[in-house]
């Protein structure tokens, strides 16, 4: 009932705005003919409501497994309200012992600067080391006030006031002042840079320590982006030396604020990283850092077994057999980040994927299950949205069905005149998960969509993601995203025409999100952000893949627990604080 209310809501909302104008594209078409589409997309969802629904194989019990983390009513509490940083503790020990870390992919000097970071989470977890926020989320607190001793959130939205902590300095021993702080943000470029510049009306520095960000109109979203890995311009860069040794330069050789400086890069294969004792919070538990990056599965097994290395991220479900029998290893498991298919150049009349028909046939070919036992070993979830689960605003979807109707999807095919099939170009999924881009393949194989597989490097992926509509990527994507936020943050970034990582341009969701950004009704804007997913889902946009669920393993060197280390950040599925760490 909710769904229809909100299909109904859209119809309204368009026929109001657009006179019911018409294009030639389905995409279009749905747009004006919001009930008509949705009536059309239904035909076959009989089919899925009766399907079979297999069940995911059960994750162990013994498994850690860490939260998802909803921020958008923890961000409403502190408008009008000053935040105060917590009282800090005392420095600590002297930082002792190195920590050795596998990474999953290929590493890219773009992760030290987050002045373009795409919407991801790799790039944080190079940061939370050598980069420092004006306010982040921490395992102890949400919208932590972190080089900032206190800021202030306007009850009207108007403006944001930080006040920067006594005595900061970057690792150079140069003085952290508003003025980089002013830099940063002017000059960010990456994911949701747009709406943090066209909602600034003016920087008000006061003095060395206090900044105030004016807005030319309510600024509901301004902490959610701000402070959370939706974006990086709250991650303070040195201004100075960024402008003395430009981009390539400060890839180079970076200069943060963090817990750890940077010593060394060996070929992007090993990062090496030294404790920063004058850290403002306290001194770093761990002397030196290698940042190993290890992008074979079983390579990463094999040097945590062996005691090489002492964390490895993502160990896929082929392998868990192999970490979770071993006495001297500990696992953690998460389920919250979302794959979902793109169609490039969809909306192109002339493009198989322009057909409703064709994109709801891929969509019913998927064999979920296999592909989370076979990526997760059953750990992931097989139903969802392409949206995170637990986002604030998100539709949840994971009490539906695991949607798969072969049969269906290839009357489909047939009556979208696609009988014989076509060649649907390549398919290119995040590395390193090139295993299931070849079980995505073989699923729309079956019936009649050919795609070959485009394997990358990681950074040039993230590249392509940040390029949206001006990279150079054709066929299906296989996207992903860890980035903080919720569901207008996802729309905004991945949906509307002008998004920073968006391929796609849709009247009805610009129309819509336009509304949803000039609005401060909570109910509206949910109603809003919510007939937005539902037109994405009806039109079957972006067909959801799984929902991944990352293992994480860790030896017996390490003195915390996993359950302390891995995820206890919201929203961010990576050791944190990397300060609060300690070998033995």
């Amino acid at each position: 009932m909710k769904r229809f209310l909100a299909i109904i809501f859209a119809f309204a909302l368009l026929a109001t705005a657009c006179g019911g104008s018409d294009d030639s594209s389905d995409s279009s078409e749905a747009e004006t003919e919001a009930v008509s589409s949705t009536a059309e997309a239904s035909s076959s969802s009989d089919a899925d409501d009766t399907a079979a629904a297999p069940t995911t194989t059960e994750k162990e019990e013994e498994q850690l497994v860490f939260s998802k983390g909803e921020l958008k009513e923890e961000a409403a509490k502190v408008v009008g309200v000053t935040q105060v940083a917590d009282p800090l503790g005392p420095r600590g020990p002297e930082p002792r012992g190195t920590l050795d870390y596998g990474w999953h992919s290929s590493f890219s000097p773009k992760y030290f600067d987050p002045s373009g970071n795409p919407a991801a989470s790799s790039p944080y977890a190079t940061q939370y080391i050598i980069h420092d926020a004006m306010v982040k989320n921490t395992p102890t607190r949400n919208f932590a006030p972190s080089l900032a001793e206190e800021y202030t959130i306007a009850e009207d939205f108007m403006s944001a006031s930080f006040t920067l902590r006594e005595g900061l300095t970057f690792h150079d021993g140069t003085p952290i002042t508003t003025k980089d702080v002013e830099w940063t943000y002017m000059n960010y470029s990456g994911a949701s840079a747009s709406v943090l510049q066209d909602m600034l009306d003016r920087i008000e520095i006061v003095d060395d320590r206090t900044i105030i960000f004016h807005f030319n109109a309510p600024f509901l979203d301004f902490l959610l982006l701000y402070g959370t890995t939706s974006s990086g311009a709250g991650w303070i860069l040195p201004s100075d030396y960024y402008q003395e040794v430009g981009k390539e330069g400060f890839a180079e050789n970076p200069i943060g604020a963090g817990p750890y400086k940077f010593v060394k890069n060996d070929n992007n294969l090993k990062i090496t990283y030294e404790a920063f004792t004058d850290y403002w919070r306290k001194n770093p538990g761990v002397k030196t850092i290698n940042w190993h990056a290890i992008k074979d599965a079983a390579t990463r097994v094999a040097a945590i077994k062996s005691g090489e290395i002492d964390m490895a991220n993502v160990i896929p479900g082929t392998l868990l057999d192999a970490v979770r029998n071993d006495p001297n290893l500990q696992t953690i498991s998460s389920s919250n980040v979302s794959f979902w298919l793109e169609f490039i150049g969809y909306d192109n009349p002339d493009n198989p994927f322009n057909d409703i028909r064709v994109r709801e046939a891929a969509f019913l070919a998927l064999n979920r299950v296999a592909i989370n036992e076979m990526q997760s070993g059953g750990g992931g979830d097989s139903v969802g949205q392409w949206i995170p689960t637990g986002y604030n605003g998100v539709i949840d979807l994971t009490e539906d069905d695991v949607y798969q109707d072969v049969e269906r999807a290839k009357e489909l095919m047939v009556e979208a005149g696609y009988a014989d099939g076509f060649d649907g170009g390549q398919i290119t999924p995040l590395p390193n998960y090139f295993a299931m881009g070849e079980r995505i393949i073989s699923d729309l194989n079956e019936i009649g969509i050919r795609l070959t597989l485009n394997q990358m490097e990681r950074g040039a992926f993230l590249g392509e993601i940040n390029a949206g509509r001006d990279g150079t990527l054709t066929g299906v994507l296989v996207n992903i995203s860890g980035a903080g936020g919720d569901a207008a943050s996802r729309v905004r970034t991945f949906a509307t025409c002008d998004g920073s990582a968006s391929r796609i341009c849709d009247k009805y969701i610009d129309l819509a999100f336009e509304q949803y950004q000039t609005s401060t009704d909570p109910a509206e804007r949910t109603e809003l952000i919510e007939a937005i997913q539902n037109h994405i889902l009806d039109n079957h946009i972006f067909p959801y893949v799984y929902t991944v669920g990352h293992t994480m393993v860790q030896g017996t060197d390490v003195v915390e627990d996993a359950g302390e280390i891995w995820g206890q950040i919201p929203q961010y599925i990576y050791p944190g604080l990397w300060e609060d760490i300690h070998v033995k």
